[in-house]
């Protein structure tokens, strides 16, 4: 069942307000009634079942039956830095990694990319696709867009911050198990260059920096089928790592 999407400011208590366009949604596109049953979540972890007690044109008012926390949520923390690509492909890569629930999208500047900075930088558009699968998919957190970067910068910050930083190369890198089998992997980066791939400073300089390379496979991805492929596998390996510390 798809999902609405309420402001946190708009839940008190046992009722939540939907305003807008949900609002409008709901009544009438979706055509739900009162005395309906529906999921709704804030996009900040919240999920919610809820029974519709009034409606309006552009508001639609309900009582909160069951809640729960980080609904459809891995319990790894995922960031994907992605490199930056030309037309609605980058779209396509944001809504399904929203899907496939990544938690942080970095549109990523890498010296073989099409794209330089200060273009292709569309924000607003890719909160909206966030967004909406969001609601599609089941999850209760909305994924951060952040701002461009370069790899370096990526990497030597989440080195900083704690993380485990993987760069994914077609060839000549360690086995993703072997990358993850240090330790629980709870928060980690993922970093996927664009179709020529990262340049072999790059590559040199992430390992400096304290980031694991490793490879793939045979194939040559394109660069958004390379990030959503990479982002479901690193999910699931490193979901394993944490198996023993969540039974």
């Amino acid at each position: 069942m798809a999902s609405f999407l309420v402001d946190p400011a708009d839940v008190q208590d046992d009722t939540l307000v939907l305003r807008g366009e949900e609002a409008h949604h709901l009544a009438r596109v979706r055509r739900h009634r009162q005395g309906e049953v529906v999921e709704v979540v804030d996009g900040a972890g919240n999920w919610y079942q809820v029974r519709i007690e009034a409606l309006d044109r552009d508001e639609v008012r309900g009582q909160i039956l069951a809640s729960q926390q980080d609904r459809g949520e891995s319990p790894v923390r995922l960031t994907l830095a992605a490199a930056l690509v030309k037309g609605q492909r980058f779209d396509f890569l944001v809504e399904k990694a929203t899907e496939l629930g990544v938690a942080t999208v970095v549109p990523l500047l890498s010296e073989r990319g099409v794209v330089r900075p200060g273009s292709g930088h569309k924000p607003a558009r890719w909160e909206h696709l966030a967004r909406a699968a969001l609601k599609q998919c089941g999850r209760s957190c909305m994924p951060f867009i952040a701002a461009p970067a370069a790899l370096g910068e990526v990497v030597r910050a989440g080195v900083a911050d704690g993380q485990q930083v993987l760069l994914a190369v077609p060839a000549g890198g360690e086995g993703l198990r072997r990358c993850l089998e240090d330790r629980p992997a709870e928060r980690l980066i993922l970093a996927v260059g664009p179709e020529g791939g990262f340049s072999p400073g790059e590559v040199e300089e992430a390992r400096r920096l304290g980031a694991r390379i490793f490879s793939w496979g045979r194939r040559v991805l394109r660069s958004e089928t390379a990030g959503m492929a990479l982002a479901a596998l690193v999910l699931h390996e490193a979901e394993h790592t944490l198996e023993p510390l969540t039974k």
